[in-house]
């Protein structure tokens, strides 16, 4: 059930849109005039103004080409910590098997190895 509104509402409506709003057939642009904003994609409008400041700039770049590990001191999420610490806190000794045991295979690469024998000898 839709309500009509009355002649005075539909009236007011009517003489805003007369008064606010300007429909246009055609439009041409105005090439000569700048944009409030540019166009950050554009290799050409991005170039405005960095001639201005070349220190401020070379700051930028050098910031954004920095990695995790010169612009923080600690990791900031536990993936950043797997690759951090790239120095063991203790020491391994290799020669003591109690403490460090190798896998020289396993189940994965003994399937892997399995299966490249079966295909070689298929291929023959």
């Amino acid at each position: 059930m839709s309500k009509k509104l009355p002649a005075i509402f539909l009236k007011e409506i009517y003489e805003k849109d007369q008064k606010y709003f300007t429909v246009y057939d055609t439009y041409t642009p105005n090439y000569n005039r700048t944009e409030i904003t540019g166009k950050f994609y554009s290799k050409y409008d991005s170039l405005i103004g960095v001639g201005e400041y070349p220190e401020l700039v070379e700051k930028i770049k050098a910031v954004q080409d920095r990695g995790p590990k010169e612009k923080l001191k600690w990791p900031e999420t536990t993936n950043q910590s797997y690759g951090w610490y790239t120095v063991p806190l203790v020491e391994i000794d290799r020669n003591d098997y109690r403490l460090y045991f190798p896998q020289k295979s396993s189940e994965m690469t003994r399937h892997q190895i399995k299966l490249a024998q079966g295909a070689s000898k298929r291929g023959r």
